[in-house]
Order: C-alpha cells, then structure tokens, then sequence
C-alpha cells in the first residue's frame, strides 16, 4: 500500500450526554479522492485536534478511535476535500472524502503569510483556478469577470493578447493610475502594457505571459487592513497570485491538450444589407429633392416626380451601383473565424525533504482579423528543499509570445472601423484584372484588405521572473525569511506600411521599431515570529525591502524604401531613431503584529514606511498603516443554541491608509530636452515644469464586514466600504506666461462607498451528485470632493467633472424625441434663467446646452456574478454569469448616426435606421428622426446606450473515465471536457459594442466567443 502524507486531516465528534463505558471503532484507512481522482490512501494523520475524551492511534494505516458509546456521529473534515457526517459503526469503516477546495476558502494569502480566514479581520477573496484552468482565454484579467464581488474588468480591445482594466471598489486615481497591484509568489510585478506604439488600443497584458494552470490561486485584497502591508502601491487594491508548488508523493505526470475555434461573442455594429440600405438612401434623396424650393422664390425645383427621380438617380448612382464582383459582403472578406489550439505539460512530485513542480505549454489563438493572432510559450519551475532547520525554495517563469494585430480605433485601416462605417456593399476589394481596388471615397481610399494582408504590428515579448527564497528556523517560534527576484520583461515591437498603398504610400513605405526593455530587482528581509501560549497567539513580521526599476526604450523609424520586401530600417531612404533611459527606485519598512484570544477575538495592526525617488526629497517618504480586528461571536456559549441555524458568524472591522505614486517618474522635477534646434545648431528646450511639493496620493479606507453562515449550508459575507483619497494628483491651471498650462499638484479629494455581498451555497451533497453556488454583487458610489478649493466644475468636451457628483459624468444636450411636425430631431434647450432650466423644444442642436446627466450614469449601480459547480459521477459542470445593471455608454460612432446626411453616400448604414420607424408625414409619431441629406449629428442623451446585461462568461462540461476504465490503460486520470467562454449576452437590443466596456466606445475590437474541446490526461 503505497503512504502518502498529502493532508491534515481533523476528526471531530457529535458526543451526546454523558459519557459511559469505551467502545473501540477501527478504521480501516481513509480513503481520499485527490484532485485529479485518484485515490490516496493515507498512512499517517499530522495536527489531529480531539476533544481531551478521544483518542486516535495509526497503525499502518489503519486508525483506531476510542470514544463514548454515546456517540453516534463521526465528523470528519479534511482541508482540500468535502466535510463528510457519517453514523458510527462497529468494526471497519471505509470512508471516501470528495475533493473540493476546501483549503481555499478556509485561508487567506496576503503574501506575507497565510491567515485562516476565521482569523482574519480584512476584506478578501481567495479563488482557486480549479474552475478556471479550461476557460479559452489567454487573458488573466478576463478570468476574473463575476467571480469576485466589487472586481469589475472590461476591455477596450477582444484581440488575443490584450490588456484589460480591473477596478477594485472603484476609481481611485486619477493621475496616478488606479489599477491593482499585482503580486505573484509574494513579490510585486509590473503590469504596465509591454506595447508602445498605440495603434492597437489593447496593446499587449504581461499578465498574458502566466499560464492559469500553473496558479494554483488567486487572492484578491479589498480593504485597508491587508493592503496596506504594501503600502504606496496598494491603494487600488492587491491581486495576489500564487504558483503551483509540488507535492511530496510519487511523481505525476499530466498532459492536457484543447483545439477550439472564435467568432463574435456579440453582433457587433450590424450594418443593412445592399437591397435595404439603397431603399434607405433612395428614399431620403427622393424626400429632399421633391421638398427642394428656389431660395429666392420659393418654388419647388422639381415639381415633377420624374424630374426628381432623375435628380436623384445623377446623385446616388454610383453609392449603390452594384460592382462587377457583385455586392460585397465586407464581414466576409475581412473577417474569419478564429482558431485556438493550446497545449500543456506538467510533472509534480518529491519526497518529505524536496518537492518539485515543473510544466512547458504552448498557446496559439487566431482572432477573427485576418491580422490578429498571439502564441505564447510559457514554462515553470518550482522546487523546494528542507534541511533541517533551512527551507530553500527556487522558482522561474519563463515566457515568449508574439502578438499581431490591426489598427484600431477610427483608423482607415481598420477592418473592424470599415465593416461598421467606411464600406458599403458597393465597394469591392479588386479590380477586374485582380489588382487591388483603390477608390474608396468612404474610406480615404485606403483599401482595407491590402493594409489588413501586407501591413503589419507586431510585438514579441520575453519575460523571465525568477526568485530564490530561504527561510532559517531560528527557533520554534521565529523564522528568518530572505526573497531575491527578478522581472525582466524585454519587448520588440515592428509596424510596417506598404509603400504600393495606405498609410504608406506618401512616404514611400514606413517602418518603425521600437525596443522596451524593464527589469525589476526586488528584495525582502523577514523576520516571522508566531507564539502560542494557552489560548492566546501572537504573530508578526518585520520587514525590509528594497525595489529597483529600469527602464530602456529604443524607438527607430524609416521612410522611402526601394521595395515592399526590405523594410528594415537600414534599407529605408530616411531613418531617425531616439532613446529614453528611465529609473525608480523604492526603500520599505514594515511592521505587522496580530494577537488572538481562544480564537474568539483577533486584532491586527501594521506600519509600513516606503521611500520612493519619484518624489522630491523632502516629500518623498510616507507612512501608510492599518488597524484591524475581528469577533467571531459564533464561538460565543450565547450562540450555541442558535447553532442548527446560524454558525460561523464573524464581525470585522479595519481602518487604513496606503498611498499611491504619480504614474511618471519625474513630475517632481523642473526638466529640459535636447533635440530642439535653432538657426542650424543643437538646443534645448524646458520640458517639463516639475512640482517641488509634489507629495503622496494618500487612500484612507474603512471596510465593515459580517460574515455567517445558515442552517450549515449557505454563506453569507457582507462588506460596507468607506475609501477617501485624499492629497488627490490633479492638473492645477497656472498662469501661462511661465510657458505651461497646468502643474501637478496635491490639491483634490475623492470618495469611494459601496457594499458587497457574496452568498455560498451548498444545494445539494449527495453521494453521487453535489451542487454549490456563489452569488456576488457589488455596488460603487465616486464622489469628487475637491478640486483645487476655488474651481467646482472642470467641463472637458463631452465630460463634466463637478464637485458633490462622481467624477466621471456625462456632458450632454438632453434629446427629446423626434418633433412630429418637421421629423426633425428636438432637443431640450436647458437654458438657465433665474437659477431654473428652461425646458423649451428646440430642433436646432447648438441652441441646446449641454448639462450633466445624472439619470444615466458612467458607473454601473451594481456588478456581479453567479458561479454553478455540479459534480454528478463522473460528470463535472461549472459556469460563471457575469452582470451589470445601472450604467450606460455612449455610441460615438458619430459618422453612423447624421440621419442620413450626405456622407451616408459613402458610409455603411447601420441596421438602426429602419425604414419602417423613420419620420415620413407631418403629425406623424415616429421613433427616429427623417433620413435626409441636409441632417447634422448633435451629442446628445440620444446616443447613450444601457450596458445593462448578463452572459455566460464561461462554461465548462467535464467527463472523467472511472477508475475501472483507466488502470486497464495504464493511467490515473483521462478526462474529456468541452468549454465556452462569452457565449451568451443578453442586452439592449440598440447596444451594438461590448457592454463591458465603458464611456465614449468607437471602434474597437470586440470580444470572442470561443468553443474549445480538450482531453487531460494524468499518470
């Protein structure tokens, strides 16, 4: 019988009254369905915890418990695996434990240290990559979408590879970055895009870099209490990422392989056909010619309708002519379906002293451009050894990918931009002799196919993060812990422009390089101490950690090459090239002490002082600090009656501060550049204004939680929030005459509010079938609480920024419909007269002024997600809705929505524009203005979509072969599974664009639906 010491495993008793004489129960081994299903018979029980009446002795594998004869029930709770109530029989008992992550929910990682979660006081969720390892998407950040309460992620770009934007509890910052830090094995990371040029709005995520299978969870830290053991760079949150570590046992082998392919996970900006959009125009052009009037007499121009349908025809021939190809279907030519393939190995194992986890995988995702595809090669090492009273541990990451992509954006290259907009059925991509065709009046003349096919961006990206670890037990109770890593991330990214055509031809072929090069060192010092005495437990840590960041940049550019085929930049006519060197560096000290009593109540307490060079010296250390503390009342003697109802009930409280820096390296400096020329020779240039005062964006946060849970089967974890950032980094405006506009300053404050709400479900637990699920929500509330202390409302375009609203509001004529007498569009005129708005109707779109809109807000009132796990025999099935309710976009596709005005010639119509719900007749109640040349486009509350929806973020079905079928093959786990991941949205049927993403949305790429089928396989 092979031993294997994977578990701790507790034994607890459900004794009834009195005790009389001892009855001996043998137990003949447990047996324990591991995570990958194969059965562990375990020989040996460490940290068994009994009730001072019972006794358990291991001979061999086989347990023998003494315990009253009155005893009825046999409890047995194992971390990793289901908790199992079973009757007490006499004689053997085998006992099966089902796997389930057991361990993730019971303990919190911070990153310094773990804490079990009934002894932590903070706001934090730990998830395990178990539900998330087949989802078909190599970003990290998308995984996270409804799995965490107050998470919100949205993307602007669905090209493989890109980066998203995660928000914890809001925004935060302003000017100084309000993404999380994020945390891998202990360890901050950069996460900054590894994309310079901007041309593709996603770039390229370092995040992209990890292979999810090689988490082994993630933790994501919400309040004040937790994150402000990071001090300055956790004011927007912590993700803490922990890697896979091996196991002692013997060693295992898994090979896990899924094919699948891509499409649009929405209907993304669908446009009329070429039958529907020539009625729309003819119809329009025919309205305006039969109304057209002789300005100096007023006399119809064309009082024959044979005279306007001449007019019209000589007008709209050539914008609906259908080409010699035929009517192109643009979707068709320069869309495809996607493919995925995705490959993957593993080998774990070790003995008590060393313990090793090591895995190689490959990634290949095609998105539905005919320029967009990322691979990626990733590999992991992991190893740890023990002797004596020393613990070393060594990890690598390693990665290389490449990405490519298509312009984004309003560009005319951009496929994406022309299928929605620039190209009508009546363009086509070639000539008769088959040459490419250059006329596109719609679309700059810039052939969207050549520039897809023979221009190019590409980024190729190496990381390689390794770190050593050695930890010295100096006594029982105090351990010495010393953590040297690395983040090197070197990224080359190329875009050529075919000189034969688009953005290239004016300077006869472009090409552009650059070279971003960042490496990170970071060390820490630790000092761990943890005492028990009685029912009493003390622990703390002492830290000090130094982190150095360097940047270099290599940006070269060539113009007018002698061919298409040689586009490298000695080969160019015209070359220039700069060079920026950059460098951060930061000291820390951290203090964090934490006491329990009879683990009833908890207190916790940390300092952390961080020096950073990105700040004047006199201003450049902060002090950031949290307190905590937590009562579990359900180990009260008050409670226990209430305990076939309510258990586990927890109360915490925390109050911190944590800081943030400016997101530039120098505002603090008054600086100057070279490169500015004057009557032939070398001169400099002031640059910069720099801000002598510049000082710490400081984050106050007070987190209120109660966690409990009802009639032992569902759990209930509720948050209020209070986040006040204040020393706010702001652009003040200075006087011009010192030659810039606006300095940064210290000057604002901001407010973040919002609760929390997770419910944990255990439906079903039966022996054949368990059914759990996890309901989050989370409500945000910004408010701008100051300015500069003079200036309340900043108006920036289509944004308004006032004081007592969020920060983020929309700036808007308010529509009113469309004005039954002209078919006009009519707006609200919103004039202001003696402290009232005026509510007059007016048709003309620059006599009504804009206004903030209140009722339809940037932030959405509520986020969640609703994840199901159901085992059933062989057969597992999870999946993740994702929601949001509350909040709305603004289509700013303003070219598309003119009502018909002339430029509609040579733009796609989208299918908004149903004919059947335009104005025709006067009196008449139409939902959309008249389609006619001579309209122009207002921004408006017109244009403002609902981002209210819910989809299937994910879903996986998984089938694993029962054990019968797999020794007769030789192997221990074969499993067979198919997944999804965005396969199904519902929302407003007039929202066209991704309702993930937020405020003005032109033209980006949109998400994928991927369908993958996979086979895992274990020895």
């Amino acid at each position: 019988m092979r031993r294997t010491l994977l578990f701790l495993l507790s034994l607890f008793l459900f004794v009834g009254v009195g005790w009389s004489q001892k009855k001996t129960i043998t137990v003949s081994g447990i047996v324990i369905s591991s995570a990958d299903k194969e059965p562990v018979i375990a020989a040996s029980v460490a940290c068994v915890e009994f009730p001072t009446t019972g006794t358990l002795t291991d001979v061999k594998g086989h347990f023998t418990l003494k315990l009253p004869e009155a005893a009825k029930q046999l409890v047995i709770s194992c971390i990793g695996y289901n908790r199992l109530q079973i009757p007490i029989t006499s004689g053997e008992m085998k006992i099966v434990l089902k796997a389930e992550e057991q361990l993730i929910k019971d303990v919190v990682i911070t990153g310094y240290g773990n804490t079990r979660k009934s002894a932590f006081a903070g706001s934090a969720t730990t998830i395990s990559t178990k539900n998330m390892k087949d989802v078909p998407t190599v970003s990290l950040e998308d995984k996270l979408t409804g799995a965490i309460a107050g998470v919100a992620v949205s993307s602007n770009s669905g090209q493989p590879g890109s980066i998203a934007s995660v928000r914890i509890r809001g925004l935060g910052s302003i000017n100084a970055g309000s993404d999380p830090l994020y945390v891998i094995d202990g360890v901050p990371v950069n996460n900054s895009s590894a994309s310079i040029f901007s041309y593709a709005k996603g770039g390229m995520s370092p995040l992209s870099t990890i292979n999810s299978n090689d988490i082994e969870n993630i933790t994501v830290i919400k309040d004040a209490g937790a994150a402000a053991l990071y001090g300055s760079r956790a004011a927007n949150g912590v993700v803490v990422i922990t890697t896979k570590s091996g196991r002692a046992g013997k060693t295992r082998y898994s090979f896990k392989a899924d094919w699948g392919s891509s499409d649009m996970a929405i209907n993304y900006r669908p446009t009329l056909g070429a039958e529907q959009r020539n009625e729309l125009i003819r119809h329009g052009y025919t309205k305006y010619y039969s109304e057209l009037r002789d300005p100096r007499t007023g006399q119809l121009l064309y009082p024959n309708a044979s005279d306007v349908q001449t007019q019209v025809d000589k007008r709209i021939s050539s914008a609906i002519a259908k080409p010699w190809s035929g009517y192109t279907d643009w979707r068709k030519v320069l869309l495809r379906n996607g493919a995925s393939q995705n490959y993957e190995f593993s080998i774990s194992g070790g003995g008590e002293k060393t313990k090793f986890y090591t895995s190689i995988s490959y990634a290949d995702q095609k998105g539905i451009s005919l320029a967009s595809d990322f691979n990626r090669l990733t590999g992991s090492f992991n190893v740890s050894h023990t002797d004596r009273r020393l613990q070393l541990k060594a990890r690598m990451l390693f990665a290389k990918t490449k990405q490519h992509t298509n312009m984004e954006g309003s560009a005319f290259a951009n496929p994406i931009f022309g299928i929605s907009t620039t190209l009508t059925p009546s363009n086509y991509p070639f000539k008769e002799d088959g040459s490419y065709n250059r006329s596109f009046s719609g679309n700059y003349n810039i052939n969207p196919l050549f520039s897809t096919t023979q221009d190019f961006s590409e980024t190729q990206l190496v990381r390689v993060y390794p770190s050593i670890e050695a930890t010295l037990t100096l006594f029982p109770w105090l351990k010495l812990r010393q953590n040297v890593s690395y983040d090197y991330t070197n990224s080359e990214e190329g875009v050529f422009w075919d000189p034969r055509g688009g953005n290239g031809e004016s300077d006869n072929g472009v090409f552009q390089r650059s070279n971003l090069e960042r490496a990170t060192l970071t060390t820490q010092s630790q000092l761990y101490a943890n005492h028990d005495f009685n029912k009493h437990q003390l622990s703390g840590v002492v830290s000090f950690e130094s982190e150095s960041f360097d940047q270099l940049n290599i940006h070269t550019r060539g113009s007018d090459f002698p061919s298409y085929l040689k586009y490298e930049i000695n080969n160019a006519g015209k070359t220039s090239g700069k060079t920026s060197v950059d460098k951060t560096r930061m000291l820390s000290f951290l203090l964090k002490g934490d006491y329990s009593y009879d683990g009833r109540y908890i207190f916790g307490a940390s300092a952390r002082w961080d020096g950073s060079s990105r700040l004047a010296p006199a201003h450049r250390w902060g002090l950031f600090w949290s307190l905590s503390g937590s009562w579990n009342i359900g180990k009260e003697d008050f409670m226990k009656e209430l305990e076939p109802v309510l258990t586990d009930t927890r109360l915490r409280l925390s109050y911190g501060a944590n800081g943030t820096l400016p997101y530039n390296f120098y505002d603090h400096l008054s600086l100057y550049s070279f490169g500015y020329n004057y009557n032939g020779g070398t001169g400099t240039s002031e640059s910069g204004l720099g801000s002598p005062n510049l000082s710490w964006e400081k984050n106050k946060a007070f987190n209120l939680g109660l966690d409990f849970r009802l009639f032992n089967r569902l759990g209930v974890t509720l948050d209020y929030y209070n986040r006040l950032t204040t020393d706010l980094l702001l652009y003040k405006s200075i006087s011009g005459t010192v030659g810039f506009g606006s300095e940064l300053q210290n000057v604002g404050s901001m407010r973040n509010t919002g609760f929390e709400l997770e419910l944990r479900s255990t439906n079903l637990s039966l022996n054949n079938f368990s059914w759990s699920t996890t309901l989050s929500l989370g409500h945000n509330k910004n408010t701008l609480l100051r300015f500069d202390g003079v200036q309340t409302t900043r108006v920036e375009g289509t944004w308004v920024h006032e004081v007592s609203h969020p920060y983020n509001a929309y700036y808007l004529a308010e529509y009113a419909g469309v004005d039954p007498q002209t078919g006009k569009a009519q707006y609200y005129s919103n004039e202001l007269k003696d402290g009232n708005y005026s509510r007059t109707l007016v048709t003309d779109g620059s006599k009504a002024q804009r206004r903030r809109i209140d009722d339809k807000p940037f932030d959405p009132v509520l986020t969640g997600g609703l994840i199901n796990n159901i085992n059933w025999g062989p057969v597992d099935i999870n999946f993740t809705l994702s929601y949001s309710l509350g909040g709305y976009l603004y289509d700013n596709a303003v070219a598309l929505y003119k009502d018909g005005n002339e430029e509609v010639l040579n733009l796609a119509i989208p299918t908004y524009y149903d004919i059947n719900k335009i104005w025709k007749k006067v009196g008449e109640k139409a939902e959309l203005p008249s389609f006619e040349p001579t309209n122009t486009y207002t921004y408006s509350t017109r244009f403002l979509r609902s981002t209210d929806h819910l989809r299937l973020k994910n879903f996986t079905i998984g089938f694993t072969a029962p054990k019968s079928w797999t020794n007769k093959v030789g192997v221990t786990t074969l499993r067979l599974y198919a997944s999804g991941n965005n396969l199904l949205t519902w929302k407003d049927k007039l929202l066209v664009v991704d309702p993930e993403q937020r405020g003005f949305v032109t033209f980006g790429t949109p998400p994928l639906r991927t369908v993958t089928f996979g086979l895992q396989v274990g020895i």
